[in-house]
């Protein structure tokens, strides 16, 4: 089957879709210039952050600073070894994580937990293209109290006991409207339904779920999810 790394990014928010394609050096965006890159995204998905800025070793990659839920990308870096890190408006650091980038690689580096216990987290991107009329999609637990979750549609069970920060493998399905409920796993209880999503043919989609099972107080972010539109 014909290989595919995704060269686009596009995020959905419910009805809000913004396009989002690989970023060139605009005066505060990390780009690597040479041929040999890795190219990757970042997402804040930590809820009551505030916006956050994220590094590759010394550079600034987001010429934005991103807040909750915000996706950029996709970026050019250096191959080898990166030290990831993600700093505050006072430039202190919050997190880090150090990783080896090869030539070709794609990849996606979230900011997760909450604010008092944030850490970086990343996730490989690369996929097999969809078979014609097909569509293909992954799920990432990020909500950091939901402890495990089952994910289910009518037509297939896409994982069963999937734990905060674990990602399923890229599933290829059918393309058209589904109904995905996510589960307290164990108990059966209801946690979020997405009704009436369509995976469109030649798709390739990343949904992962936000927010808390049990919101603390003065927060209204409950447990629900956000998609990413890979190709």
């Amino acid at each position: 089957m014909k290989k595919l790394f995704i060269f686009k990014l596009m995020i959905i928010a419910m009805s809000v879709t913004t396009l989002i394609s690989c970023n060139d050096d605009d005066g505060d965006c990390y780009c690597a210039e040479q041929q040999d890159a890795a190219r990757g995204t970042i997402t804040n998905a930590s809820p009551n952050s505030g916006s956050l800025d994220f590094f590759s070793d010394e550079n600034k990659i987001n010429s934005s600073a991103l807040n909750y839920t915000d996706t950029f990308g996709y970026y050019n870096f250096y191959t080898g070894k990166r030290t990831f890190s993600v700093k505050n408006n006072a430039g202190d650091i919050l997190a880090q994580t150090d990783i080896d980038l090869k030539n070709g690689d794609y990849f996606s580096v979230f900011a997760v937990n909450t604010f008092s216990n944030i850490e970086l987290i990343s996730y490989n991107d690369f996929v097999t293209y969809p078979k014609s009329n097909n569509a293909v999609v992954r799920f990432i637990n990020l909500s950091s109290d939901s402890e495990a979750i089952d994910i289910k549609s009518a037509a297939k069970d896409f994982a069963a006991g999937l734990s905060f920060k674990e990602d399923t493998e890229f599933a290829e399905v059918s393309s058209g409207f589904y109904d995905f409920t996510f589960y307290k796993t164990g108990t059966g209880e209801v946690l979020f339904s997405q009704k009436d999503f369509e995976l469109r043919p030649g798709r390739i989609y990343t949904i992962y779920t936000k927010g808390f099972v049990t919101p603390p107080s003065g927060s209204n972010d409950t447990f629900s999810t956000k998609t990413i539109v890979n190709f």
